[in-house]
């Protein structure tokens, strides 16, 4: 009924459990819908996590954990990763940009119960469907060939979004990797 909906033009919002906003695609088809529907009625994906927020009460800049930082550099996305951050201003140019990084933690106040925690931040990825991903689903390609084409085309991942706000100082960056792949 949903398809039939988008097929006739209307503006459709629903949701759906996936690891990532690609995903979208292999469940839909999953589901038994058809290629050909689902390449033509899908416009946008966007897939969100929920991280603690920082108490900005008592936060403070600390140096991270060298093994986090290993685990960004180990990371296969690290050099496009640095270029998105790069783009946006969240890090400068540099031969070593994380070499001084500075990352951020609350050490618990009155106003977060000693927490160092409150509230919560969304980390997103917005994946658009473009023809070159239509041809993809149409040809049936598994989801790391569409999650490739989207990240070719401009694709920010959830990891690099949870990144530039752990940067930021919004949320620390185990929360990152706890939730984003």
């Amino acid at each position: 009924m949903a398809v039939r909906a988008a097929l006739v033009g209307r503006l459709l919002i629903s949701t759906l459990h996936t690891n990532d906003a690609t995903g979208v695609v292999p469940r839909l088809l999953d589901m038994g819908i058809e290629p050909f529907l689902v390449a033509s009625t899908l416009a946008l994906a966007l897939a969100q996590r929920l991280v603690r927020r920082i108490c900005v009460r008592c936060r403070e800049s600390v140096t991270p954990d060298p093994a986090l930082v290993r685990s960004l550099h180990a990371r296969p996305d690290f050099d496009r990763t640095l270029e998105v951050l790069r783009s946006e201003g969240i890090l400068g140019s540099g031969t070593d940009p994380l070499g001084g990084l500075q990352m951020f933690r609350g050490r618990g106040c009155p106003q977060c119960n000693g927490s160092g925690f409150r509230g919560r931040v969304a980390v997103f990825e917005l994946f658009e469907v473009d023809d070159a991903v239509r041809a993809l689903i149409m040809d049936r390609r598994d989801a790391s060939m569409i999650r490739a084409a989207a990240v070719d085309q401009g694709m920010k991942t959830m990891f690099q979004d949870g990144l530039a706000k752990a940067l930021l100082g919004e949320t620390p960056l185990e929360e990152v990797f706890r939730v984003a792949l």
